[in-house]
């Protein structure tokens, strides 16, 4: 199934990918953080999905962002 998103869709989706919160994203992108939600809900609703993890995992999946993959000064605690 072919599922197409707008630029602002993916824009907005490499944002959410990135960790940022709904007000990140709309001073990032000049616009407000209802037109945010909007946004949110409508690329969950065309992919048919519930979360913004999901979110991530698309735009990652296809190209929108990439990963630092620099763990050199990580320090995992459990």
């Amino acid at each position: 199934m072919k599922v197409e998103v707008s630029q602002r869709e993916s824009e907005v989706a490499a944002l959410v990918a990135q960790g940022l919160k709904d007000v990140e994203i709309s001073k990032t992108l000049f616009i407000s953080r209802r037109r945010v939600g909007e946004i949110i809900a409508s690329i969950k609703q065309k992919l048919n999905i519930q979360s913004r993890v999901q979110i991530g995992i698309l735009a990652y999946q296809k190209g929108l962002v990439v990963l630092n993959t620099n763990w050199d000064n990580v320090e995992v605690v459990i």
